[in-house]
């Protein structure tokens, strides 16, 4: 509880800095840093950022950090959410009994990032699972600084196509945003699941 405590205290100090949009700090069992993860907008370099966030640690609670344990991704446009340069690497929907599992894989410069879901074995519950993984990968890649939750996926027939429509909430200090994404049906209604659901996130997100 006491680290529990302290990793908070530490990513209050942290989302004060300017341009900070949200953080995320690990802890050993020492309660030493061994990871700072910040989500940014794009009004001040990367570098600065670092730099403040060293600067703010020992001036407020006299905590010396590495900047190679501060990692900075910054976001180009706080009001739209697209990661366009992620993409599906593969989309498994598997079931057994009354279980489901989805599996989405997500690639981003070589490095893949994996989402597992587990849901019931219904057609709704189907859409909802697939969905569920795919904001998994999304959240590993954005190293958990973002939450995202599934509020709905829906089907809808459209000029002889089917297009799924995902509605998806961004929590984000203390409080909610509705997204939308959508995606007609081609093939793959998992696969257009996948997609509606990253373009409801749809932000252009650069790692530093």
């Amino acid at each position: 509880m006491e680290t529990e405590r302290r990793t908070r205290e530490i990513e209050e100090y942290i989302n004060r800095i300017q341009s900070v949009i949200n953080s995320r700090v690990v802890m050993d069992s020492n309660e030493q840093i061994i990871e700072i993860h910040i989500l940014a907008n794009s009004t001040r370099a990367a570098k600065q950022i670092t730099r403040d966030v060293q600067s703010v640690l020992m001036a407020g609670l006299d905590m010396p950090v590495d900047h190679k344990v501060i990692s900075v991704a910054q976001v180009y446009d706080e009001d739209a959410l697209t990661i366009p340069r992620l993409t599906i690497q593969s989309v498994e929907y598997a079931t057994s009994a009354m279980e489901a599992k989805a599996k989405v894989v997500l690639e981003f410069n070589g490095a893949l990032y994996e989402g597992i879901a587990y849901g019931v074995k219904t057609s709704n519950q189907c859409h909802r699972t697939v969905a569920q993984a795919t904001l998994e990968a999304v959240e590993s890649f954005l190293e958990k600084t973002l939450k995202f939750v599934v509020e709905e996926i829906k089907t809808v027939p459209m000029a002889s196509k089917e297009v799924v429509v995902s509605g998806i909430s961004l929590i984000q200090n203390n409080s909610e945003k509705l997204l939308i994404g959508k995606c007609i049906v081609d093939s793959d209604l998992h696969s257009a699941i996948t997609k509606s659901v990253l373009d409801a996130i749809n932000r252009t997100i650069q790692i530093v």
